[in-house]
């Protein structure tokens, strides 16, 4: 045996042994957590908890020595976490469908791998879902960095019953997937509408003659190319995997630091963890000052706004809601005391939810 040899094998018995221990550890650990999840059920407290798995992820963060990434450390924990939380009770989560989609990354991001997920044709329908029992959680795009708010989801928020329960932001990168490497043969694209409008610039520059044709989702364009062996699909990665085409062009979005922001919707509360966010809707009189009066109340309580947006309320002519949200928690004294004095001034007030404040970056 070389020298080279004998060093790899003592470095490799080495490793054996840490893994030894660390299989021992985890295991260790999913039982105290399965000891956690019986206390859990008897007191009705929900299995998943965003302001706990926040606290996870931030100790796990502080403790991290290197070398490898926080990024590396967390995706473990998820992992661990996901087990867990199966041996506690079979959750299930709704997504906009079908498998390959970007929400269906969105809810391994944010759950693991070992969640019973379930596509669903639309984003009304994970609503519907989650509202009727079916689903324990759904994870569901609300607005996007480039083009904007996704306004089935923001309808929605207004007329079900479930609440957002927590979010988290996914870097999103466009891929053009297909068999056919000639553009010049290339006659149709398949695409979800934001999708298409985040590749807007790149499809005019080099596929100026093809047709656009609008799927449901990103998966669903995948799946078209794949069954139909026609024209292409911009979509994602994991798509192209699942439906077996090739990658003719990566990374076709026009804005590279493209991010989509997810809420996962559910009937639970979360507790408060002192970096949080919470999300209203409210319409106001149609008269001269009414907005400044609901911005000098954020003022008053030093509650700092960071989104603030305006859309057709359908209930009459010109009428509008006005989607909010900003720091604090529905359960700090400042945020009550701010909502009771909207509530004096607002024709319509709805608290959608109070959550977890996530990493736009992890």
């Amino acid at each position: 045996m070389s020298e080279v040899e004998s060093k790899l094998g003592e470095l490799r018995k080495e490793i054996d042994q840490l893994d030894s221990q660390i299989i021992q550890l985890i295991q260790e650990r999913a039982k105290v957590g399965s000891k956690i999840g019986e206390v859990k059920k008897s007191s009705g407290e929900p299995i998943y908890r965003p302001d706990r798995e926040k606290q996870v992820y931030e100790k796990v963060k502080a403790r991290n020595p290197g070398p490898l990434p926080d990024s590396v450390l967390i995706a473990i924990y998820r992992e661990i976490m996901s087990g867990t939380i199966a041996l506690e009770k079979s959750i299930q989560v709704g997504f906009l469908g079908p498998v390959g989609s970007f929400s269906h990354e969105a809810v391994q991001k944010k759950f693991g791998s070992i969640v019973e997920t379930h596509p669903l044709p639309s984003i009304t329908d994970v609503f519907t879902q989650v509202e009727s029992g079916q689903m324990d959680y759904g994870i569901v795009p609300v607005e996007n960095s480039t083009e904007g708010s996704v306004g089935s989801t923001l309808d929605n928020l207004i007329s079900s019953q479930s609440t957002i329960y927590s979010e988290l932001y996914l870097k999103i990168n466009f891929h053009l997937l297909g068999y056919e490497r000639d553009f010049s043969k290339i006659k149709k694209i398949y695409g979800i509408r934001i999708g298409n409008e985040q590749c807007r610039n790149w499809i005019h520059a080099n596929l100026p003659n093809a047709e656009i044709h609008e799927t449901s989702s990103t998966a669903m364009a995948a799946k078209l190319v794949s069954e139909k062996k026609d024209g292409v699909a911009i979509a994602s990665r994991s798509a192209g995997e699942m439906y077996g085409l090739d990658i003719i062009q990566p990374n076709i979005n026009d804005i590279l630091e493209n991010t989509t922001r997810f809420f996962v919707i559910g009937k639970d509360t979360c507790p408060p963890t002192g970096s949080d966010k919470t999300s209203i809707v409210f319409s106001i009189p149609d008269r001269p000052g009414s907005l400044i009066g609901v911005l000098k109340i954020f003022e008053k309580h030093k509650l700092n706004l960071s989104k603030l947006e305006s859309r057709p309320s359908r209930r009459t002519l010109w009428d509008y809601n006005f989607f909010t949200d900003f720091s604090g928690h529905i359960n700090d004294s400042s945020t009550k005391e701010m909502m009771d004095e909207l509530g004096g001034i607002c024709h319509y007030l709805k608290h959608l939810g109070s959550y977890p404040t996530a990493p736009e970056k992890i």
